[in-house]
């Protein structure tokens, strides 16, 4: 089965961080992971996913895993990763990674992926680059990024309650270069089930 998740759709930081934080489904497109234009920069979990130490433990984190009423979602044999690239008056989404073998972390699974993850937490979600991006905001970061390392839920509605990561995966493929793609079911969900590729958008 292949899925296809919407990543990097929360409010503009840094106009309101609370507001940024409620829903940490991230920017539009990636800070640290995806280059992207300056002014479309914003933030949130997904901004990990491509850390060494996520990476060596195929952990991460995708917003509709997130969500309480479809907790857990079944296996996927691939999950395409995408953003939304708003330039783009076709409302095309960009593909920029797949996951495969993909499965729900478990709220029983949290205590030993806590565990694991406490002495490089400093390293993955507070590095210099981190402090720098959030600047006077920084602590307060530090404050909600830290109770969602204690949480002992995997889906909370992504409503600053939810722990740091929710999938567990066999393989991560990094494209060279983002491919576009549509949404050929007309619906907005952040869990798609049929994406077109057309040849004209990357052609480019």
């Amino acid at each position: 089965m292949i899925r296809y998740a919407r990543t990097y759709g929360s409010r503009l930081y840094p106009h309101n961080i609370d507001e940024a934080w409620q829903f940490p489904t991230g920017p539009e497109l990636d800070t640290f992971g995806v280059e992207i234009p300056e002014e479309m920069k914003t933030f949130g979990l997904e901004e990990f996913n491509f850390n060494k130490k996520l990476i060596d433990l195929k952990l991460a984190y995708v917003p509709c895993y997130g969500t309480e009423r479809t907790y857990p979602r079944p296996f996927v044999d691939e999950l395409h990763l995408m953003y939304l690239d708003s330039r783009n008056p076709r409302g095309c989404y960009m593909h920029y990674a797949t996951l495969y073998n993909v499965q729900p972390i478990l709220d029983i699974e949290i205590a030993p992926i806590r565990l694991n993850l406490d002495n490089d937490f400093e390293n993955i979600y507070l590095r210099n680059e981190v402090a720098t991006y959030f600047g006077e905001d920084f602590q307060n970061f530090v404050k909600i990024i830290s109770e969602m390392r204690d949480s002992d839920l995997v889906a909370s509605n992504q409503n600053n309650r939810s722990f740091l990561v929710n999938v567990r995966y066999e393989e991560l493929v990094i494209l060279d270069k983002p491919m576009g793609c549509q949404n050929n079911s007309q619906m907005a969900s952040q869990w798609k089930t049929n994406m077109i590729y057309p040849n004209d958008i990357n052609q480019k």
